[in-house]
């Protein structure tokens, strides 16, 4: 990949933080219509825990899906190929998916019954704050996490990458074609 001028990275980031601030509303719509009405209202009884963990990942998926469809606008160098790539989507998954559980574990940090914040010392907020709380401060941290990891280890574009990218995906293709046969 050529180096990029202070300018085209601004951009970069400005492009990466749209996305991303696209993705994390889908994301917290989800999170609060699942945590709030889903398991919340709609499915009596169910464990505050497994709420704020299942409601966590459900919009985590959802944000997962935008962002990925939305890339190519942040990474402007990004070929057709590599953005239609078999082997680039399982590495943007992979990153995701420790930024997946990085939430997750700030999440369960939160929850009520694991309570490592000793959260009734700040008795003048609510739980709910709590939980918005650490789903933003899990947010920022993921933020840099995925630029960071994207940009060294999803969307590098070396030429023999693009080559090794290309002819995995060709195997890939070939295996499941000798599968379907």
């Amino acid at each position: 990949m050529e180096k990029q001028s202070k300018k085209e990275l601004f951009f970069e980031i400005l492009r990466f933080l749209i996305v991303g601030g696209i993705a994390t509303i889908c994301d917290y719509a989800v999170f609060y219509f699942c945590n709030l009405l889903v398991f919340g209202k709609w499915i009596p009884n169910f464990d505050p825990n497994w709420n704020l963990v299942l409601s966590t990942a459900l919009g985590f998926t959802v944000g997962l899906i935008v962002n990925w469809l939305l890339q190519k606008f942040v990474y402007r160098y990004i070929s057709d190929k590599q953005a239609k790539s078999k082997v680039v989507f399982l590495k943007f998954v992979i990153v995701a998916l420790i930024g997946l559980g990085v939430t997750e574990l700030g999440m369960y940090l939160a929850s009520p019954t694991f309570n490592v914040f000793n959260l009734s010392v700040f008795g003048w907020f609510t739980f709910d704050f709590w939980k918005l709380f650490f789903k933003v401060l899990m947010t920022i941290i993921v933020l840099i996490w995925n630029y960071i990891a994207r940009k060294l280890f999803v969307f590098r574009t070396k030429k023999t990458e693009l080559e090794t990218i290309e002819t995995e995906d060709t195997e890939i293709e070939k295996e499941e074609e000798n599968k379907e046969i």
